[in-house]
Parts: structure tokens; sequence; C-alpha cells
């Protein structure tokens, strides 16, 4: 039996790449999805400049809604994919992701008034909703337990490097310009992802056996798929796709629970100020007032993140969902502290200059805390906890959640801001941070490593 397990070993690690294939072509989306976050903090800059050579001018109030309206556009797109997943499949939806974000960089490319830019930015926020309420189930239904985790976070840093790419570019590209860029990973995307088989779990509740096991050996090509069939057929066994007999379900105490813990975690992303720092941030840079050019800091806090996102690929199924939540928690609490420490200095009227090292040392901290744990680990969790008839309402109403805190999020940071000034806002982000790690550590199991099934049996109760 020794003996046999070695070779049981080197066939499962050599049918892993197909995994990958998926997860690489959806990054293709995720960047878009970045792209359209990082279109943001260069161009709200500009168009709010006086000395900035652009179409448009906004007001204060018309950025601030053209940075909030993306999420309002999330909170329909998870609408029209929690209203066609299960009948369509995940596969279609996330497909069908790529026309409004092709929308809105048209919008964009054409944009003459404001009124442009909010349907542009409601569009991409429509394909974001869509895509992030499919996607970590979609990932999670075709994974291998020891790499499900992975797979999700590799997504999540992809959106950071569409995110760091909108930065880096936008200083240099008209908004023209940067839409047709922008477009290119939205149609190579289209095009490999239609090759990629659905998840087997899909034809599973719609009892497709034969689809459903074609599909799984595409995904774990040399590999007996016949137990893991058997393990699927247990996993939604009984699963309905009507929604009123779904929601009196989901309506259970025990289910209601993994949505609160879930949506907890994601909460804990938003109050942190991530949306709000990410969107404002060469506006923050510049007024911290150091000796640096606000495009390239940013760009250097981009790159923190990507480094720091791509650890947690590597980690997160070695240290656990757990272990990276606590570490994000107290780091992103401490960069949060030391940023309002500036501002107070700041305050007190020292030289920002001379201070230089401190809010980008407070920010590289930040992103490099948040990436790390917060903002790929909630993703993993939402794949993995929900079961097979329930994963679709949950994930719904995560996102459709996710969707309104992350609009009260970017829209409440400059009322907040002008209510009570930089270090305040700052320091209250850092105080709500604290909890995380108590959180994480009294209700958050740790899933790494199982199976769906063994994960529905470990949260039963």
């Amino acid at each position: 039996m020794a003996a046999e397990d070695p070779e049981d070993d080197k066939a499962k690690k050599i049918t892993i790449w197909t995994q990958w294939l998926a997860a690489f072509a959806l990054s293709l989306a995720v960047i878009g999805s970045g792209l359209a976050n990082g279109w943001a903090s260069p161009y709200l800059a500009q168009l709010t400049s006086t000395e900035a050579s652009v179409p448009l001018r906004l007001t204060d109030s018309e950025a601030s809604w053209v940075a909030s309206l993306l999420n309002l556009g999330r909170l329909a797109g998870a609408l029209l994919s929690a209203l066609c997943q299960d009948y369509i499949g995940r596969k279609r939806v996330l497909l069908l992701s790529g026309v409004p974000m092709a929308t809105s960089w048209v919008l964009s490319i054409s944009a003459t008034s404001v009124m442009w830019l909010y349907a542009s930015r409601i569009s991409s926020g429509i394909a974001t909703g869509m895509l992030w309420s499919s996607l970590s189930l979609y990932l999670g239904e075709i994974a291998d337990p020891r790499i499900r985790g992975s797979l999700i976070s590799m997504n999540v840093n992809a959106s950071s490097f569409g995110m760091v790419l909108g930065n880096a570019m936008g200083p240099y590209l008209s908004m023209e310009m940067f839409g047709y860029v922008s477009l290119v990973p939205n149609i190579l995307f289209i095009i490999l992802f239609s090759l990629i088989p659905e998840s087997p779990y899909h034809y599973l509740l719609h009892g497709d056996i034969d689809k459903a096991e074609a599909s799984l050996k595409w995904f774990r090509r040399e590999a007996d798929v016949k137990p893991e069939m058997r393990e699927l057929q247990e996993f939604v066994d009984g699963a309905r796709t009507n929604i009123f007999l779904n929601l009196k379900e989901f309506l259970r105490p025990n289910n209601l629970k993994k949505v609160l813990l879930v949506l907890g975690l994601y909460g804990f992303t938003y109050v942190s100020g991530y949306n709000a720092l990410f969107t404002y941030a060469e506006i923050i840079v510049t007024k911290s007032q150091i000796d640096v050019k606000p495009s390239l800091a940013v760009t250097i806090f981009g790159i923190a993140m990507i480094v720091a996102g791509s650890t947690a690929t590597l980690l997160v199924d070695r240290l656990g969902r757990r272990c990276l939540l606590i570490v994000s928690g107290l780091g992103s609490s401490i960069g949060l502290a030391l940023l309002g420490l500036h501002f107070h200095l700041l305050s007190l009227e020292y030289d920002g200059g001379s201070l230089t090292w401190l809010p980008m040392v407070a920010l590289i901290l930040f992103n490099i805390s948040v990436s790390a744990g917060l903002q790929p680990v909630p993703s993993t969790i939402m794949s993995e906890v929900f079961q097979a008839n329930l994963k679709n309402m949950g994930c719904f109403f995560v996102s459709s959640s996710n969707a309104v805190l992350s609009f009260a999020s970017a829209k409440t940071y400059q009322p907040y801001l002008d209510l009570v000034g930089e270090k305040y806002v700052f320091w209250t982000y850092g105080f709500a941070m604290l909890f995380l790690a108590p959180y994480v550590y009294f209700f958050l199991p740790e899933t790494t490593g199982k199976s769906l099934m063994e994960i529905q049996r470990a949260t039963k109760t």
C-alpha cells in the first residue's frame, strides 16, 4: 500500500494544469474588472483638476458619484447572476459578464459628458457583480481541494494587477486610449473561456451525469473520477433549482449563520476603507505632501499588493485561511494607525517632505496586509461553505450586500473626511480592523484542504 501512494500522488499532481488554465482564462476577465477599478484613481484626479488637459471637468460631487456608481452596478450584476446561474450555468454567466464590461469601455471611449461616465461605471459594475458572484463558485466547484484557495487567490490577485495596471497607464494615456487597451483582456477572455467546460456541479444539479463526468474528466485528466463523482452526487443530492423552496431552506438558522459569517469577513474589507483608499489614492498621496510623485507612489503601493497577493496564492492552502486573515487584520490596523499619525503630524505643521517615509511605509503595509488575507480569503470561504442548492442564493445575498457596502464605503469617505479630517478617518478604520483577529479566531472554521462535502459535514451543526 505504501508503494502505491507515491504513484497516486504523482498522478494527482499532473492533473491540475487544466484547473490552472481555467483560472488563467478567468483572470483575464478579472484583470478587466481591476482596470475598471484602477481607472478611478488617476482619472478622477485629472477630471477634478483645473490644470490637467482633459475633455471633461467634474465637481467633487460628480466625482464622488463616478467613484461610487460602479458599486451600485454591482448590485444589479449580482441579481442578474443569481437569476441565471442555476439555469444557464456558471460558465455562461461568466461569459455574459464580458458584454457589459465591453459596453463600459465603449461608453468611456465615447464620453462627452458626465452622464456617459455614469453609464460607463454602472455598466462596469454590472459586469463586476456578475463576474464575482459566479467566479468563486465556479473555481470552487472545479478545483482539487488542495489548490482551491490558490486558484481563487490567483484571481483576486489578478484584480489587484488590473488596478495597478490602470493606475500605471492613467497618467500616460487619454481616457479614450485607456478604453481601447482595456478591451483587449476582455476580448481574449471571451475567446479563451468559451473553450473551457462548464462546472460538473451544474450538470449534476440538472441530472446530466454523462456531461458531469465528461467535465470532471477534462479537469482531472488521467485521474479516476468515479470516487469523486460519487462524492459530488452526494453533495448535490436533493438539491433543487426552485427558488422559493431554496429560500425556505436558506432562512434556516444554520444556513443564515453561514451567510452572516461570510458577510462579516467581507464587511471588514469595507470598514478598513480599502475601497475608498484605492479610489482616492492619488488624492490622498497629494494631500500627504510627500516628496514622491503621486502616480509613482500609487504604482509602488500596487506592486506591493501584487507581491502580497502572489504570496497569499502560495500560502493560503499551506498556512490556512484563519492564519492569513489574522495577520491581515493586525497589519492593516497598524498601517492605518501610522497613516493617521502622519496627518496628525501635518496638522502640527511638521514638514510633509521630511516625513515621506511614514505614509509610504503605512500605505505599503496596509496594501500588503489587505492583499495577503482580507482580499482573497473571503472569496475562498464563500465558495466553500454553502450546500449545493443554496450556493447561488448565498452568493447572491453576500454579493448584493457587498455592492451596498462598497457603495457606502466609497460614497461616505468624502463626507466623513470633510466632517472629521484625515487623521480621524484613518484611525477609525484602523480601530475597526482590530476586531478582525478575534472574529476569525472565535467564529471562522478552518476549511483548508477539505472537500466541499467534508466542509458541509463539519459545518452542519
